[in-house]
């Protein structure tokens, strides 16, 4: 996930050569049913999680079983550069409805914890970091150069390990999106929190969805921009 480049700084009017770490971009071509339907950014590894999640948020599956075939095709670099899926059947698989709550100095502990995790960040500065909770602990967490990437491996990861419906809260380290929200929906959680920004179709989307949307979490504050009826703050 991190390479080394060559690079010249320049320091106070100084010029140094030296080596800097920078965040590796790869791409795969995901082919479903042999027809190619995105071309997906994401840092390796974790490219099973990557896929499975990006078919589940995309609507293509609802279960791991969905899937008849995976085969991942590498590069002779080793890295992979197209996955062929095919889709056997769409399962039902409804999600329950939940109630919690959860008390604001979790939310915080929470976050903290997951920042934490950022190693390729306090590396190379080019990442974003996502995490799925159960409102009491971490249950999966993913770094990627790609905010989207994060989701789908989170949800690719749960989906294989079983423990979608432990899912309670998104977090996410950047700006909240409408398609962020809308893979939160799709996840079955009620809320989504960041320490960055949302937006206005965001806020909208989170609102007709019943799902809680904070931002600006960070220091001793939060803001709430959509609240949830099966979702209470202590």
């Amino acid at each position: 996930m991190i390479k080394f480049v060559k690079i010249v700084r320049l320091n106070k009017g100084r010029k140094e050569k030296l080596d800097d770490k920078i965040v590796e971009e790869r791409n795969i071509n995901l082919y479903l049913n042999d027809k190619l339907i995105e071309r997906i950014i994401y840092s390796p590894p974790f490219k099973e999680e990557l896929v499975f999640g990006y078919l589940f948020l995309k609507g293509y599956i609802n279960d791991k079983d969905d899937l008849k075939r995976v085969v991942f095709k590498d590069e002779d670099t080793g890295y992979c550069t197209d996955c062929h899926a095919e889709v056997e059947r769409i399962s039902d698989n409804s999600l329950l409805e939940k109630q919690f709550s959860i008390n604001s100095s979790k939310l915080f502990a929470l976050m903290k914890e997951l920042l934490s995790k950022s190693i390729v960040f306090k590396q190379t500065g080019g990442t974003h970091i996502s995490g799925l909770s159960d409102g009491q602990k971490l249950i999966s967490f993913f770094e990627d150069v790609s905010r989207q990437s994060t989701i789908f491996k989170l949800a690719g990861d749960a989906i294989l390990a079983d423990k979608l419906s432990e899912a309670v809260i998104l977090f996410t380290s950047g700006r909240i999106s409408e398609t962020a929200v809308q893979y939160a929906k799709r996840l079955g959680v009620m809320a989504v929190v960041s320490r960055s920004a949302p937006t206005d179709f965001a806020i909208d989307m989170a609102k007709d969805a019943d799902i809680m949307l904070i931002g600006f979490l960070r220091g001793s504050r939060f803001n709430i921009y959509s609240t949830s009826k099966n979702l209470k703050i202590i």
